[in-house]
């Protein structure tokens, strides 16, 4: 089941446009929500976790509330920004100071009286004394106290706000300096594919709920989601990304952000799970995000969805096993298996699969170990040469991992072909495993130092 942090949260809404996203960047110090003119660019729930002095709280962004939903994908983001409010212990409301208060305004406001909770009224995008003077006192109307004047984008006016809403929130200690990505024990878990493939469907079905919105139309996720997930007392940090299409069929700049952001929800996951359309054969996309995967050395387990959709299933098993040898061979390290979001067939058999991955992404190999093993292979198969001059291997060491690299000290780079570099790769599979992870080796020429 799903597991929720116990940070308060604290949610912001408001209708489209007025800057909720940069607000919600500026109070996490982090550019992850995704900001752009166009309306309507956040759908799900967006969740970060802020700091203001002693006290932490989670954030959620949400999509703009919007007067009458009339399609699907309009209808699960009022219902997503529901599930904030409801869930929320402070909120946000974010209308836009440059210009006079709407209609949509005054719903929103009436909106949120029902809930029964503190309700901070932003005042954005007030750039400079100007316009603050101007029009920051016209929102008084509003009946919701002393409003906010702040820019989200020029950071003005942030920290009387950060000020308020820790006035609401329960004081939790000091709060220690910590990286951008803290290692605190969960697993990342990033879950990639084409468009429509049934991530975010993966998702709902696991956590039972509709928490993330999901449609047929391609495209539907634009960001990339964290999702706090727990499943036999082990935590999970699910990361939804949007569709990875073809470079071609960008239209939309939002959607060179989308990608941007699910890329980076590659590079900084411990554990890929890259989903493939099991009604289809692996298309030249999949290969390239797989490629990706294992470019940045991301550990990765291959899931084929729409397992319900296939007839005679076992052929198509086999299909898939010859599929794999025979379009993407080099990827014989990786694991995989089919699931079925419909019907929950294998859905939460994937943990064991990650579980499995991740703990070989930490495996480190002693140096003595790692040099007598390749002395070993170096007796079993002599190394290459040119022209009568012989490819040597002087030293090896394990540099690091995620990703996982040896670092070979040689005579010359040159004499090592690609073809005795994929024959090590294998070898050090065959002897230490690296399931799921992609190896990097790196040549040097030279004895190292001391």
């Amino acid at each position: 089941m799903a597991k929720t942090k116990k940070l308060p949260l604290v949610a912001i809404c408001g209708r489209p446009n007025v800057g909720k996203s940069t607000l919600f960047n500026r109070l996490t110090g982090k550019s992850r929500a995704i900001v752009h003119d166009e309306e309507g660019i956040t759908r799900d729930r967006f969740f970060g976790e802020a700091r203001w002095e002693k006290h932490r709280f989670r954030l959620v962004d949400t999509g703009g509330i919007i007067e009458h939903p009339d399609d699907n994908v309009s209808q699960q983001m009022q219902a997503q920004v529901d599930a904030a409010l409801n869930e929320a212990r402070v909120i946000i409301f974010v209308v836009d100071g440059q210009q006079a208060i709407t209609r949509v305004d005054r719903e929103v406001r009436d909106r949120l009286f029902k809930y029964s909770k503190p309700v901070l009224l932003a005042v954005n995008k007030l750039d400079n004394d100007a316009i603050t003077e101007a029009n920051q006192y016209e929102f008084y109307e509003l009946g919701l106290g002393d409003p906010f004047p702040i820019s989200s984008g020029h950071g003005l006016g942030i920290d009387p706000l950060r000020d308020a809403i820790v006035k609401h929130l329960p004081e939790l200690g000091d709060v220690p300096e910590e990286e951008e990505e803290p290692e605190d024990g969960r697993i990342r878990v990033a879950i990639v594919g084409k468009p429509n493939v049934g991530k975010s469907s993966f998702i709902n079905a696991l956590v039972n709920e509709d928490r993330t919105i999901v449609d047929d139309k391609p495209g539907t996720t634009r960001d990339a989601i964290d999702i706090d997930f727990t499943w036999n007392d082990k935590e999970y940090i699910l990361i939804d990304t949007a569709g990875l299409r073809k470079k071609a069929g960008i239209k939309q700049k939002v959607e060179h952000y989308s990608v941007s952001r699910s890329l980076r929800a590659v590079r900084r996951a411990d554990v890929c799970l890259v989903m493939i359309d099991s009604t289809e054969g692996m298309s030249e996309q999949d290969k390239r995000i797989i490629g990706y995967a294992r470019e940045n050395g991301t550990a990765m387990v291959l899931v084929w969805t729409k397992w319900d959709l296939i007839e005679d299933k076992a052929r198509r098993f086999k299909a898939i096993d010859s599929e794999l040898n025979l379009k993407m061979a080099q990827i014989h390290f990786v694991p995989y298996l089919t699931i079925s979001n419909v019907s929950r067939q294998r859905l939460f058999s994937v943990f064991e699969y990650i579980d499995r991955v991740h703990e070989q992404t930490k495996k480190r190999i002693p140096t003595a170990d790692l040099n007598r093993f390749i002395d070993e292979v170096k007796i079993r198969h002599k190394p290459p040469s040119q022209k009568g001059k012989f490819a040597k291997i002087l030293y090896a060491t394990q540099a690091g991992i995620k990703p996982t690299t040896f670092v070979l000290f040689v005579n010359q780079k040159r004499l090592f072909h690609f073809s005795y570099m994929r024959f090590l790769e294998n070898q050090l599979r065959e002897k230490y495993g690296f399931e799921g992870v992609p190896i990097h080796i790196e040549l040097r020429e030279g004895k190292p130092r001391e």
